[in-house]
């Protein structure tokens, strides 16, 4: 998160604050308004939102709910 600019950096949390929100209030995380998709292969278990250019992979604590980050990137860094 360090190495993005200001506005990068908002949306990013903008969108993570969403999720959060969903979760906290409806258990559940709106596909649709954050373009989440489920990931496969070597990210299975993963989702990813997408925020501009940026990805944002992440998982969901099963017996927690918390939100897991695993990394903030490009799309053509991210999958690499």
């Amino acid at each position: 998160m360090e190495k993005l600019d200001a506005n990068s950096r908002k949306s990013v949390l903008t969108k993570i604050g969403i999720l959060k929100t969903c979760l906290e209030t409806q258990n559940v995380y709106p596909p649709e308004e954050l373009d989440i998709k489920k990931l496969k292969g070597e990210l299975k278990g993963f989702s990813r939102i997408r925020v501009g250019k940026m990805r944002v992979i992440f998982e969901i604590g099963k017996e927690t709910d918390e939100i897991f980050i695993y990394e903030i990137n490009f799309r053509g860094n991210i999958y690499d």
